[in-house]
């Protein structure tokens, strides 16, 4: 995803929150969630999808605070003769305050425990690491059961450093659970994800 194209997406976000008052829903931090990811990484020259999931939370203290907690594991399709999967707990701090009707700016700080195990069927070496990542992002009431957001997140972890740039989508079906589905890309590594939302 071009980032141009977020960053126009992003300023589309803001102005139309100056131009839509009618939004009465407001973002709620409280609830659980888990996510369906499917990833396609061409940074070996070949294209190796993988699949996995994620659970986790976001839970208040205070107005404008939130913490959040989360399990993700990722399993990719067999390359070279090895089989790679990935787990991670993450724990983070979220700030977050309105923009303007229906539009919330939200910043984040997150603490990323990662493992990393590759296996050739007999044998199994693994890596691990503590990182960091940080991230921006706006989120947009385009009505009263449609959300738009598009973020951008700076990930430090095993010696190297990388930006992803996302843009997504939540469609609520009720005042407590909503379904999203977002797109994200660094490099050569484009996700998709598919996600169920309960709110508190």
């Amino acid at each position: 995803m071009p980032i141009k194209l977020i960053t126009g997406f992003a300023f589309a976000i803001v102005l139309t929150a100056y131009t839509n008052s009618a939004i009465s829903r407001d973002f709620n931090y409280d609830f659980f969630q888990g996510t369906y990811l499917s990833t396609t990484d061409s940074s070996l020259g070949v294209d190796v999808d993988g699949k996995g999931f994620s659970v986790g939370g976001s839970f208040s203290v205070s107005p404008a605070v939130a913490i959040n907690v989360l399990y993700g594991t990722m399993s990719f399709d067999r390359v070279l003769g090895l089989d790679i999967d990935s787990t991670e707990f993450d724990f983070g701090v979220t700030v977050h305050t309105p923009a303007g009707p229906g539009t919330d700016i939200v910043g984040s700080f997150t603490i990323i425990n990662a493992e990393v195990e590759v296996s050739d069927g007999f044998n199994t070496a693994s890596d691990d690491d503590i990182g960091n990542g940080m991230s921006f992002s706006i989120r947009h009431m385009l009505s009263d059961n449609t959300e738009l957001n598009v973020g951008v997140t700076r990930w430090d972890i095993f010696d190297d450093t990388s930006t992803v740039m996302s843009i997504g989508a939540r469609f609520y079906s009720n005042e407590k659970v909503s379904f999203g589905a977002a797109y994200s890309t660094v490099d050569d590594v484009d996700t998709i994800s598919f996600s169920l939302r309960i709110e508190q």
